[in-house]
């Protein structure tokens, strides 16, 4: 796979906070490994919704706070400052709602990838979809890559979520396109009808012979040739596919978890998908997410 086909723009909707510093780092990694445009991208809440607003607004100007766009710009060039100036990097601060600000910017930025961090629960000492990204992965059209771990390296391995449809063949296609160098792991979970009636065992090993054939079909549909194909591991495991990957995530290297999304409408952007979004909510670490083809279409 050649350079030339990396995407060449790419954005990170940061809030500003601590738990935003680990999105950051992985987009200026991944945005120097492509050779790609960043765009930075900040919501400010509206003057409006400032209660002090209105009384702020009677002061003298040399009493007045600094204007809190210039401000939050000067924040993200001071924490962009000692990076490498080899990345074209662009900042983009708004007033709005920050899923608007930051569909709008990334689109106006002809982004191919969002990249953003997630809020933290200190009493549960767990992280966690934030109603921010929330809102972001519902609605985006090009791939979230939602970031919890440290970005020490790049990823070496990536474990692909599949049902063996078209949506997560997009998936697995747009993974291996971002990044070609890691590896692959094909994961599907799969039930087993009757299975307290007839012998689990038997079954399972039936089940998992007809996994190992979509799971090639499935890889040869994607454009894998054999020897590639070959290096990927087939993981076809009988269970809860959320439960099964934290587990595995939990008890392995760090990597990537791709997933991909069905549907589209109303269900969808309230649904997410329902098996993404329990990926999503499970998973600890960064997990990226790949739209359906059919939501790939301007607002």
């Amino acid at each position: 796979m050649t350079q030339g086909i990396f995407p060449r723009r790419m954005a990170l909707a940061t809030d500003l906070s601590h738990r935003c510093d680990r999105a950051l780092d992985r987009a200026l990694l991944v945005a120097k490994a492509w050779q790609a445009e960043l765009t930075v991208i900040h919501a400010l809440a509206s003057p409006e919704d400032t209660p002090l607003f209105g009384r702020l607004g009677e002061l003298p100007s040399w009493r007045r706070p600094p204007d809190p766009v210039r401000k939050a710009r000067n924040r993200i060039y001071r924490d962009l400052v000692h990076e490498d100036p080899g990345i074209d990097i662009a900042v983009h601060v708004e007033m709005g709602s920050p899923a608007d600000v930051v569909l709008g910017a990334a689109r106006a930025a002809r982004a191919e990838l969002i990249v953003t961090g997630v809020a933290r629960d200190e009493l549960l000492a767990r992280m966690f979809i934030g109603d921010t990204v929330d809102r972001l992965i519902r609605r985006s059209t090009i791939p979230v890559l939602i970031v919890r771990d440290r970005a020490f390296e790049p990823y070496h391995n990536m474990l692909v979520a599949t049902d063996f449809s078209a949506s997560s063949r997009v998936a697995l296609e747009t993974a291996i396109r971002f990044f070609p160098d890691a590896g692959i792991s094909l994961f599907h979970a799969y039930d087993v009808p009757f299975a307290g009636y007839l012998g689990r065992a038997e079954i399972e090993k039936q089940f998992d012979g007809y996994g190992k054939d979509a799971a090639d079909k499935f890889l040869a549909e994607a454009g894998l040739g054999p020897d590639a194909a070959r290096k990927v591991s087939r993981m076809i495991e009988h269970g809860v596919p959320e439960g099964l990957l934290r587990d595995y995530a939990e008890n392995s290297r760090r990597h990537l978890t791709v997933v991909g999304t069905h549907g589209g409408g109303m269900v969808y952007e309230t649904l997410i998908g329902s098996m993404a979004r329990k990926i999503i909510d499970s998973v600890p670490g960064d997990v990226l997410l790949v739209p359906d083809p059919a939501r790939r279409k301007p607002d």
